[in-house]
């Protein structure tokens, strides 16, 4: 099924630059340059909520219902990425305060991090597998192409 392979070539692209991102941020964090901090936290977010979410919709709207499994492992990634947003715009607050509590701001983001690598990894494991056994053919030519319109609206955007 070449189009569920150029579906998951695309996301697990993306996959890597928010494992990159991650390790920028830590190296920030490392490094306490909290002013480059949160431009970096920025960027995560917008390359998550702007780039990579809007692939995903259609993949998820197809899979929801399929199986007990497939939902419940759609439910753990929402509440994984909920928490991750929550982490990040604690941190985000953190560097906006009026000091930054260093130990606090890496503990949060320490936890985002893990969170973060560890939903990531199950997207690339279970929910391929998922979409594997429960996608047909026909609507992998309709996750394509959503993913190829929302390619176009980012370049579209960026232009």
């Amino acid at each position: 099924m070449l189009a569920a392979e150029c579906a998951w070539t695309i996301l697990r692209a993306e996959h890597a630059r928010m494992r990159e991102l991650l390790t920028l941020l830590g190296e920030a964090v490392r490094a306490a340059e909290w002013t480059k901090l949160g431009g970096l936290i920025d960027r995560l977010r917008a390359f998550e909520k702007a780039t990579h979410s809007p692939k995903g919709v259609v993949l998820l709207g197809l899979l929801r219902g399929r199986s007990a499994e497939a939902d419940a492992l759609l439910d753990q990634l929402a509440q994984e990425g909920s928490r991750c947003d929550e982490l990040l715009s604690q941190a985000k607050a953190a560097l906006q305060g009026p000091g930054t509590d260093a130990p606090a701001l890496r503990a949060l983001l320490a936890e985002h991090r893990q969170l973060m690598l560890a939903h990531l990894e199950s997207e690339d494991t279970l929910l391929h597998s998922h979409t594997a056994q429960l996608i047909t053919r026909e609507e992998w030519a309709e996750v394509v192409s959503s993913i190829s319109a929302a390619m176009g609206a980012a370049g579209r955007r960026a232009g």
